[in-house]
């Protein structure tokens, strides 16, 4: 039985190796990543959105600026991996709802604009990860509404307690004032060599 995993978005970045460039803004690594996507023939609606991470790993304030959308569970794989190679990113995340390790993931609406939320973001993660030794990273999607989609999944690889994880995104969503709704997934963690 299918199931409809809401958490299942993927954001991929556009730089190689991320180096902050100031002239990449959620518009157009939208618009770069739909590009990649329509040279292999497919026509998602892409999202500018920011991948969310410690600003002590590189990530600029307010977010790095990404492509966020969905794809079917058929061929998914092949086509990220693809998209990975051809926009030159190391990593890219993709949760299935039936294909990969299984996890949690969430989802939560925010109200505020995507470098207002990911900056706040940050800081509760930060000062959250100073207390516990979890730090949750994730995507930020622009409704274009006056809110923004909050999530992310629990990386098998980097998540050894999940329960912690889990107390620690509903902390981050509290400060940000909206509650995570969570729900079970699969994960991919695509890497090149």
């Amino acid at each position: 039985m299918k199931k409809n995993v809401n958490s299942n978005w993927i954001f991929c970045g556009v730089q190689a190796g991320y180096q902050g460039v100031a002239s990449v803004t959620p518009k157009t690594a939208a618009k770069a990543v739909e590009d990649a996507l329509r040279r292999q023939r497919l026509s998602p609606r892409v999202f500018p959105a920011v991948c969310v991470y410690h600003t002590d790993w590189g990530c600029p304030v307010g977010g790095e600026p990404v492509g966020a959308f969905r794809l079917p569970v058929e061929g998914a794989l092949e086509v990220c991996e693809k998209l990975r190679k051809e926009l030159r990113q190391t990593t890219l995340s993709v949760c299935l709802p039936t294909e990969g390790a299984p996890t949690t993931g969430f989802t939560a609406v925010v109200k505020g604009n995507l470098h207002e939320v990911a900056t706040r973001w940050q800081h509760a993660a930060a000062e959250l990860m100073a207390q516990t030794g979890t730090y949750v990273s994730g995507g930020l999607v622009d409704n274009g509404d006056g809110t923004c989609c909050m999530t992310a999944e629990a990386n098998p690889a980097f998540v050894p307690d999940l329960e912690a994880w889990k107390k620690v995104v509903v902390e981050i969503s509290s400060k940000l004032g909206t509650k995570p709704n969570f729900e079970e997934t699969f994960f991919n963690y695509l890497k090149g060599e």
